[in-house]
């Protein structure tokens, strides 16, 4: 453990199933540099303008909320639409204000960034905004020296921390904890992870590949087994449309990856689980009552809402005492 990694608590309790949404453009991809400064990005196609009305109509057709985890950039420029997010019921959480790795900015651009960002939401939506994820999970581990800082800005929890190599750590807590420095502490709530010892993200182009099936069995055992789901999707990967730009290479692998017929995917997600904002999930707000139904009563349920997978996979972990 390095000097700068705090203890780590797991948290107790009976925890719902958490949607997270990371609103940003198609663009907004940290392995093309020059689209993600808007300094530098040349003219490119916007669509979240009207891709957040479609998210939003999908979620209320499933009655399900999220936390939308809004960059700056985008707050400033369609505040509207950060508005008609809130009011519809979902969680406001930071995306940041611009879209570059954590990892490669200085702690103190990192920490201007970040009090730039939550400063923004608050104003747009007139209440405290207490969640933050860093863009492409990029705070990576616990001994990142910008962890702290998150607290320090007056954020009560973070979702930046994958659990699995690359994006992440596989050190990295797997389950809702509580990170405890000398002066602060922070609530941390990890991406859901599937694949067994694999741990592989359930969002991203991993997710997208995965069957709706995979990725429910994978929250329903995290969450029997004490744990806080916590999935994860962007605007563009549910449009069903092309990409309206150009990427190459690795931006264009992880972004085109999965795509194929995700948008029906994603809606079987929602209508298979009682999924909701990670504070409501979490019971941070005390409403978290819808999410947190037992495993038996989605057992019951499933015959109405699924073909029967479900309600046979749900049996199947009761049996096992999961």
């Amino acid at each position: 453990m390095t000097p700068d990694a705090p203890r780590v608590a797991r948290l107790a309790g009976r925890f719902g199933c958490a949607l997270t949404v990371d609103v940003e453009e198609w663009y907004h991809t940290c392995l093309v540099p020059g689209y993600v400064n808007p300094e530098d990005r040349p003219p490119l196609c916007r669509e979240l303008d009207w891709l957040l009305p479609e998210l939003l109509g999908m979620l209320a057709d499933a009655g399900s909320t999220a936390t939308f985890f809004v960059l700056g950039e985008v707050a400033e420029s369609m505040p509207r639409r950060v508005r008609e997010i809130a009011e519809a019921g979902h969680e406001i959480g930071s995306h940041g204000y611009l879209h570059l790795r954590a990892t490669e900015r200085s702690p103190r651009a990192f920490a201007a960034d970040l009090r730039r960002s939550k400063a923004l939401l608050e104003d747009l939506v007139g209440e405290p905004v207490l969640g933050f994820r860093a863009p492409e999970w990029s705070l990576r581990s616990l001994g990142n020296a910008r962890l702290p800082l998150v607290a320090e800005a007056g954020f009560l929890y973070d979702s930046s921390l994958a659990p699995c190599a690359f994006s992440g750590r596989p050190t990295n807590p797997r389950f809702a904890s509580r990170l405890n420095w000398r002066t602060r502490q922070l609530l941390e709530f990890p991406p859901l992870t599937f694949g067994g010892v694999l741990r592989l993200p359930a969002g991203s182009w991993t997710g997208r590949l995965a069957s709706p099936e995979t990725l429910v069995l994978a929250a329903l055992d995290h969450r029997d087994r004490g744990g806080l789901p916590v999935a994860v999707v962007h605007p563009w990967e549910v449009s069903g449309r092309p990409t309206p730009g150009r990427l190459t290479g690795l931006a264009w692998f992880i972004h085109e990856t999965g795509r194929l017929g995700f948008a029906e995917r994603f809606r079987e997600l929602l209508r298979t689980l009682p999924w909701a904002s990670i504070s409501d999930a979490a019971g941070l707000r005390g409403g978290g009552e819808r999410a947190a139904v037992p495993l038996h009563a989605l057992a019951c349920q499933s015959g109405t809402r699924t073909s029967g997978w479900l309600a046979s996979a749900a049996r199947s972990l009761l049996s096992k005492g999961v």
